[in-house]
């Protein structure tokens, strides 16, 4: 079933928390990619405030130069143009403030309790249910940065790519059922926007500590990919900066804000 644009631009319309962080929807049946759509608006000087909205991509973009898997009518696919009132040096924070977001739209829309791989993958246990990626743009007066959302819901194991059938899952597959998206693109717009509004106001502790409770990688031991280097560690707790702070086998400290994480298993750690 398509999206119900109308009943997501109502709810928009008189939902105050919401007109805070998006004072414009626009809808299209199939694009390249939204975050380029955004960048693009960004680009010309168009202010914040925008969400694009798509049932469809065919150059879907994740992290790391990734695609990102996003057939016709059965996910949730948007992006937002931001100008945040923040440094340009904090933009990172909202990453995890739209992944704390995103459970809480997840919590309050389904019965799905999600958890967070640092820095922007929704998972539930090992799988990947959905993803951010943040680009920040150039054009107008303040820096922009517009934030992609994917969230597979609607499809079945069987839809997915091989090379993602062990990675990957969607909310149809783990509650058995399809879920209404336009309820679910609602959850997740105020689940955002009260993060986003948090972080902007100065409670970033708060938003940090949230996503604390709910980061899946924190305890772990972890394999950390980075430009320079791959190394491994304990994922120990996450800094005031959105940094992921990494025990060592020395028990010397690194911090990270950009890297590939895989959590490892015992047995895969000991081999190691």
């Amino acid at each position: 079933m398509s999206l119900d644009i109308e009943k997501i631009l109502g709810h928009v319309k008189h939902h105050a928390e919401i007109r805070e962080m998006i004072r414009e929807v626009l809808f299209f049946d199939k694009v390249s990619s939204t975050n380029r759509i955004a960048l693009e608006m960004a680009s010309d000087g168009l202010p914040g405030g925008i969400a694009i909205l798509a049932e469809t991509q065919t150059r879907g973009k994740g992290r790391l130069g990734r695609s990102w898997f996003s057939p016709p009518a059965c996910n949730i696919i948007f992006s937002i143009l931001l100008r945040p009132c923040l440094p340009l040096r904090e933009y990172p924070l909202f990453s995890p403030a739209t992944a704390i977001g995103v459970i809480d739209g997840l919590d309050s829309a389904t019965s799905v309790k999600a958890g967070i791989k640092w820095p922007n993958d929704i998972v539930v246990g090992e799988k990947k249910l959905g993803g951010i990626l943040l680009e920040t743009g150039a054009g107008g007066d303040q820096a922009a940065l517009v934030i992609g959302l994917g969230v597979n819901v609607n499809l079945d194991q069987s839809n997915f790519p091989d090379e993602l059938q062990s990675s990957a899952t969607s909310l149809k597959e783990i509650l058995g059922q399809e879920l209404d998206r336009t309820a679910l693109v609602i959850a997740l717009f105020e689940g955002i926007s009260r993060r986003v509004s948090e972080l902007q106001t100065g409670s970033k502790t708060a938003v940090l500590q949230a996503v604390s409770t709910r980061c899946l990688t924190l305890g772990k031991k972890i394999s950390v990919k980075t430009a320079q280097k791959t190394f491994e560690g304990w994922a120990e707790g996450i800094e005031e900066d959105g940094a992921l702070r990494i025990r060592m086998g020395d028990q010397s400290r690194r911090r990270i804000l950009i890297g590939e994480i895989t959590h490892l298993r015992e047995a895969d750690a000991a081999r190691h």
